[in-house]
């Protein structure tokens, strides 16, 4: 069976979103919101790590260690494997605002 392909829609990179972090092993607590640019009103994903058990939940995430802002278009083609994370920060297309340290252990974990 093939894997479905993310799209750059709200539900689909959720759910991806959400079956990514159920599949990896986070060593340490940490929480991010994740804002998709485009045609999607800017909606937030928050993600948390507590325990090892993730959390994934369509709302805002005030005070999150640190946020990651993405074109929805980029980072579907990141959850599909088209696009390297790192490249898409380096190229500015998705970016890291907060605890530097925190977001380079949840993206290496993630992505």
């Amino acid at each position: 069976m093939q894997k479905k392909k993310v799209e750059p829609k709200f539900g689909s990179i959720f759910r991806a979103v959400e079956e990514k972090v159920s599949k990896v092993s986070f060593l340490q607590d940490t929480a991010t919101q994740i804002t998709l640019n485009g045609n999607l009103d800017n909606l937030p994903l928050y993600v948390k790590i507590e325990d090892g058990i993730p959390e994934v939940a369509p709302y805002e995430y005030i005070n999150a260690p640190f946020y990651i802002d993405a074109d929805a278009e980029t980072f579907a083609a990141v959850l599909n494997g088209e696009k390297d994370f790192v490249v898409a920060v380096v190229q500015g297309s998705i970016t890291i605002n907060g605890d530097a340290a925190q977001a380079v252990v949840f993206c290496s974990t993630l992505f």
